[in-house]
């Protein structure tokens, strides 16, 4: 069969565009889904790449930050002891008694007692002023906003309220004794001290972690005695006045007879040696007094708080960097 030249044409164009687009299927199509898969995969890395960027960037930032929160740890951590056996806290009660003579204030201790290492549980409270509300003021102050100080300041009030809600759990050891001051004002002085014991340490001094556990009486002789003089003179001078009530209501003389069977009888003492030695003996009695009665002395708990001490982060840091 012969085919005209018309016809050789269209079947010559047909095979082009065959092989045409069997070319652009096996050849072509694939090249273009190459190039899309590793458009991909050079985006990925491009930001792979930014990342790394990025955090080679702020490598050294979060590393001054580590050894921040490192240092602000380290400064709350200085304000309790290290974990101590009895022994140690034997040594320790030792150099607060004798920081407490260093500072003027003159005890005697005695009946130490140390007791177990234990776990103590720690809060700390956190007070706010109390807002006052009501409609005028509602008011007055409708639409303004808060600056951006009060604004902070209610955050950082609001961080330190969620901080402080939990308690922790610090290790602690008490330490029992006697002590012995010539008087209330050096035991006054005693308890401040309590509540403000420094502690050298590192080339500084270091406030610490100790309380008075135990509630404290203290009894002042002379503080008592000024307070029976007083309350005597007031009966005496109320036995007074009622005798001259009593006579000024009657007529009549109260307490006359008594007191001159009383002179009789002091006047019938008084020629007696031996009656008047006796009165001169119990008045030398009125005179004695005690070593009790002339020095202030308690029973006292003292708790030492102790944690335990955070790594120095640098050498992981610095181990970190040369990776």
């Amino acid at each position: 069969m012969k085919l005209s030249k018309q016809e050789r044409i269209a079947v010559l164009v047909i095979a082009v565009v065959i092989l045409l687009g069997l070319g652009i299927f096996l050849f072509i199509v694939p090249k273009f889904e190459a190039i899309g898969t590793s458009s991909v995969s050079l985006l990925n890395k491009q930001v792979e790449l930014q990342a790394d960027i990025d955090r080679a960037a702020t490598k050294e930032k979060l590393g001054e930050d580590v050894i921040n929160a490192y240092n602000d740890g380290r400064n709350i951590a200085d304000m309790f002891f290290e974990e101590m056996k009895p022994y140690e806290a034997d040594n320790e009660i030792r150099e607060f008694i004798q920081y407490c003579k260093d500072n003027g204030v003159n005890i005697a201790v005695d009946s130490l007692s140390i007791g177990a290492p234990t776990v103590s549980t720690l809060g700390v409270s956190f007070s706010t002023e109390p807002v006052v509300e009501y409609d005028l003021k509602t008011y007055a102050t409708q639409g303004q906003e808060p600056s951006a100080e009060e604004l902070e300041a209610l955050n950082r009030e609001a961080i330190m309220q969620a901080a402080l809600a939990s308690t922790q759990a610090v290790g602690s050891i008490d330490v029992s004794f006697t002590v012995t001051t010539l008087n209330s004002d050096d035991m006054l002085k005693f308890i401040d001290i309590i509540n403000d014991y420094y502690k050298q340490e590192d080339g500084g001094m270091m406030r610490k972690a100790i309380r008075l556990s135990n509630g404290l009486s203290i009894t002042d002789t002379d503080v008592e005695k000024k307070y029976a003089d007083y309350v005597d003179d007031l009966t005496a001078k109320a036995e007074k006045d009622g005798k001259s009530r009593l006579e000024k209501d009657t007529g009549k003389t109260v307490g006359k007879q008594d007191q001159n069977v009383n002179n009789n009888n002091n006047a019938a003492d008084t020629g007696d040696g031996e009656t008047a030695n006796t009165n001169n003996n119990n008045k030398n009695d009125d005179k004695t007094t005690t070593f009790e009665e002339n020095v202030c002395q308690v029973d006292v708990t003292l708790t030492m708080y102790s944690i335990e001490r955070m790594q120095d982060p640098t050498e992981q840091l610095s181990a970190q960097n040369n990776q």
